[in-house]
């Protein structure tokens, strides 16, 4: 039984080795390469690109604004996400499936027409803003071209999907029997939501929060089209090193500081879920 396990499992790990873990290993070999500009990658070894990063301020602060972004995008997409994915799972038959749809939809666009298209509704003549203006909310218009808070729009409803399905699947996990139970006991819905609803739904808020989060870090269309140069995130900067300034071991030695920021801020969620599952 475990050999067949086995075989169906070895198509798709001999697949993430060669086209994940190969390049992941190459580019890290690269990134304690030597570059010199006109001549590209040496063959000597140095430890300098991560020093650059880690000793520049410029740099340690578009790491931190890029995890700024994911940690405002992962708190809206969970504010706003939340009652969705409660309501999708108290639905049942037809109306959970076109609810549902709804939810998946946003997935079946591009990230780019998407992207395009918040374009156009956050400039400065943009649906947001003229109605603002006419109604006479503002005098002017709300700057959200080329700033972060016009990304993490975007971004919030690019992800917002991610969190709903994580949400989804662990409201789905809640035994009906424990809501009965505690509205036999008189608890009012506010108590049965904060002592019910929202400690067994941790599993999914920290799933999702984390697939969100990571997603947010890494995206490059939407802080590149709608931030701009004005707005750089760790992406950005990794292709502006790799591809405008050729610079491929300083590009990788960024992309593995990120990496590991990723991997550690994962560790410490899954540290916080253990914790929660055994109380």
């Amino acid at each position: 039984m475990r050999q067949k396990g086995a075989a169906l499992v070895l198509p798709n790990f001999a697949w993430l080795a060669l086209f994940m873990l190969g390049p992941l290993i190459t580019l890290f070999v690269i990134s304690f390469r030597t570059y010199e500009a006109g001549r590209g990658i040496q063959d000597a070894w140095t430890i300098a690109h991560y020093v650059a990063f880690v000793a520049d301020p410029y740099h340690l602060g578009i790491l931190l604004r890029t995890l700024r972004l994911g940690i405002e995008v992962t708190a809206w997409c969970l504010v706003l996400g939340f009652p969705m994915a409660y309501g999708l799972s108290r639905l049942r038959g037809t109306p959970r499936a076109l609810l549902y749809f709804v939810v998946l939809l946003p997935l079946l666009t591009s990230a780019v027409v998407r992207t395009f298209g918040w374009m156009i509704v956050l400039s400065n003549n943009g649906f947001i803003n003229r109605t603002l203006i006419d109604l006479g909310v503002i005098d002017s218009p709300i700057r959200f071209m080329y700033s972060m808070l016009g990304i993490v729009v975007a971004l919030v409803q690019v992800l917002l999907p991610f969190m709903v399905l994580a949400l989804d699947a662990a409201l789905l996990n809640i035994d009906p029997r424990v809501y009965e139970a505690a509205r036999n006991l008189g608890a009012s819905r506010l108590r049965v939501f904060l002592q019910i609803t929202l400690p067994l739904s941790l599993p999914g808020i920290l799933s999702g929060s984390v697939l969100v989060f990571t997603l947010a870090i890494s995206a490059f269309v939407t802080p590149s089209l709608i931030g701009g140069p004005r707005v750089p995130v760790m992406a950005t900067l990794i292709y502006q090193q790799g591809m405008s300034l050729l610079n491929w071991p300083f590009g990788g030695a960024i992309a593995f500081v990120m990496l590991a920021t990723v991997v550690v801020l994962f560790l410490i969620a899954m540290r916080l879920a253990r914790q929660e599952r055994g109380t």
